[in-house]
C-alpha cells in the first residue's frame, strides 16, 4: 500500500470504515493518546521530556493530543509526502522519512519507541527485524509500545476487511506479538486490551481498565523493556 497516494483521503477513508460505530477516527486516537500518557507517567515519573520515536507516524494525528504531555516527539514515516502534511499540523514535532527497514538513528537515542497500528502493514517475515530496530534505538531502561488491532474482535475484523487502507494487512494477536518481542530481545512484555466500547464517558473508560486482561477489546497495546 502506497500511503502517499492516499495522503489527502486517508482520514475520510478511515471515517467511512468506522461510521457504523458512531464515532469519528479522532475518538479512537485520543483514547490511545490517553493510555500512552498514563504509560509514560508510570514508567518515567521523574524524567523530564522523555524522547519518543513514533514509527510509521503517518499524518501525526496522535501528536496534537500529546502537546501538553511533556514528551519530545520524533516521527518517522515511509510515505514522505504524508510527512509534509504532518509537519504543517504539528510544527513542534521533528519528522523524518526512512526506508521502512533501518531507522535513521544511531543506537540508544530514545526513551520510548512506539508503533500505532503499523505492524499489520509490515510483512510477517520482517516482524522480528522491525521490532529489533525499535529495540536498537532505545536507551537502557527504555520501553517499546505497540498498539495493534485485536484479531479476535469481530468488529475489528469487519473494519479491516472493509478498509482499502488495510488491504493485504495481516493481523497479529497480543500473544503472537509477545513472542515476537521476546525473540527480538525485549524483556518483560505486558499487554492490555482496550476499546471495549466506543463511548467516551469516564465510566466506559474505567470499564476498559477493568476488562484489560480479557482479549476481546477492539485493540490492544503491548509494552516491553530493553
Amino acid at each position: 500500500m502506497d500511503f502517499n497516494e492516499h495522503k489527502n483521503s486517508y482520514v475520510k477513508t478511515i471515517e467511512d470504515s468506522l461510521r457504523f460505530s458512531g464515532k469519528e477516527h479522532d475518538f479512537f486516537i485520543k483514547v490511545k493518546a490517553d493510555f500512552l500518557k498514563d504509560i509514560v507517567r508510570q514508567h518515567f515519573p521523574d524524567l523530564q521530556a522523555p524522547h519518543l520515536l513514533d514509527i510509521g507516524c503517518g499524518h501525526g494525528l496522535i501528536h496534537k493530543h500529546l502537546e501538553n504531555s511533556g514528551l519530545k516527539i520524533t516521527g518517522v514515516e515511509v510515505a514522505d509526502e504524508v510527512l509534509q502534511l504532518a509537519q504543517i499540523t504539528n510544527p513542534a514535532v521533528r519528522y523524518l522519512s526512512h526506508d521502512g527497514k533501518t531507522l535513521p538513528f544511531e543506537a540508544k537515542q530514545f526513551d520510548i519507541t512506539m508503533a500505532i497500528c503499523v505492524m499489520h502493514h509490515v510483512s510477517p517475515q520482517e516482524w522480528v527485524t522491525f521490532l529489533a530496530e525499535m529495540k536498537r534505538v532505545l536507551k537502557p531502561n527504555g520501553i517499546a509500545i505497540i498498539f495493534e488491532h485485536n484479531p479476535y474482535n469481530p468488529m475489528t475484523r469487519y473494519i479491516v476487511a472493509n478498509n482499502i487502507m488495510d488491504e493485504g494487512a495481516v493481523l497479529l494477536s497480543s500473544l503472537t506479538l509477545k513472542k515476537l518481542m521476546q525473540k527480538a530481545g525485549f524483556n518483560t512484555v505486558k499487554s492490555r486490551n482496550i476499546l471495549f466500547t466506543p463511548f467516551a464517558h469516564r465510566i466506559f473508560r474505567s470499564l476498559d481498565n477493568l476488562l484489560g486482561r480479557i482479549p476481546l477489546g477492539a485493540q490492544y497495546y503491548s509494552i516491553a523493556r530493553v
